[in-house]
C-alpha cells in the first residue's frame, strides 16, 4: 500500500460520516442540482446562466462538504456564499473541462491523467478564496502527484457501483416486461426514475463526501512533506556545511 490513502480507513470514515450526516449531504446535492435546473428555465439565457452558476455552486458545495468531513456545522445556505468567486470558479471549470477534453481527443489515457491532476482544484479554491484558477490547478496537480492511481481506484469504485445498480435495475425491468407483457416504455421509465433516485440520494452524496476525505488526506500528506524545517535544524545544517 502506498502512503496516502488507506482504503479501509477511508471507506469506514466516509460511511460513518454519511450515517451521521447523510441528510445534509443529500440536501446539498439537491440544492445545487435544483438551482441549476431552475436557472435552465430562464428563456434564451437559461443554459448560459446555469453554466456560469455551476462554478461557484460547485465551490460552495465543496466548502460545505469539507465542513461535514471536518465535523463542522455550516448553514446549508453557505453553498451560495461563494457567488463572489463566480468568475474565478467559472474560469476554473472551463479550463479544466477544456484541457481534459483536448487531451482525451488526443488519447484517452492523457485525458484521464489530466482529469485526475485537476480533481482537487475546486476543493483548493473552496478553502483559499484568494487563489486564482491557474493557481488552483497547479496546486491540485502538485497535491495529487504520486497518488493518481489511488484516486483513480476511488473513482472506479463509484463508477462500478453505479454500473452494477444500472444493470440490476435493467434486469428487473426486463423481467417485469417479460412476465407482465407491458410496453417497453413502462419499465424503462420506472427503472430510470429509480436509478436517478439512487444516484442522487445515495451514490452522488456519498461520492462527494468520499472525495472530500480524499482531498483532506492528500492535503495533510502534502503539508507534512512540505513542512518547513525548524530554525534549529537549519542552523545545524548551516554549521555542518561550514565545518
Amino acid at each position: 500500500m502506498m502512503k496516502g490513502l488507506d482504503y479501509d480507513i477511508y471507506f469506514n470514515n466516509t460511511s460513518k460520516q454519511f450515517d451521521e450526516r447523510g441528510f445534509e449531504c443529500i440536501l446539498a446535492v439537491f440544492l445545487v442540482l435544483g438551482s441549476l435546473l431552475l436557472l435552465l428555465l430562464f428563456p434564451i439565457m437559461g443554459f448560459a446562466l446555469s453554466a456560469f452558476a455551476y462554478g461557484f455552486l460547485c465551490i460552495g458545495a465543496k466548502s460545505y462538504f469539507i465542513g461535514i468531513a471536518t465535523n463542522k456545522y455550516l448553514p446549508i445556505e453557505s453553498i451560495f456564499s461563494k457567488w463572489k468567486l463566480a468568475i474565478k470558479a467559472f474560469c476554473l471549470k472551463a479550463a479544466t473541462m477544456l484541457l481534459t477534453a483536448l487531451w482525451t481527443i488526443v488519447f484517452i489515457v492523457p485525458g484521464i491523467i489530466t482529469a485526475l491532476n485537476f480533481s482537487m482544484a475546486s476543493f483548493i479554491m473552496a478553502e483559499d478564496n484568494k487563489i486564482d484558477a491557474l493557481g488552483a490547478m497547479i496546486k491540485s496537480k502538485n497535491l495529487v502527484k504520486g497518488y493518481r492511481g489511488q484516486i483513480l481506484i476511488v473513482y472506479l469504485c463509484y463508477i462500478l457501483v453505479s454500473v452494477i445498480c444500472l444493470v440490476l435495475l435493467a434486469s428487473i425491468g426486463t423481467v417485469f416486461m417479460y412476465y407482465f407483457k407491458t410496453s417497453a416504455w413502462v419499465p424503462i421509465i420506472a427503472m430510470g426514475l429509480v436509478f436517478l433516485f439512487i444516484m442522487f440520494v445515495l451514490i452522488i452524496p456519498y461520492f462527494e463526501l468520499g472525495l472530500t476525505n480524499v482531498y483532506l488526506t492528500l492535503k495533510k500528506e502534502y503539508e507534512k512533506q512540505n513542512k518547513p524545517k525548524s530554525t534549529r535544524k537549519k542552523m545545524a545544517k548551516s554549521i555542518g556545511d561550514v565545518v
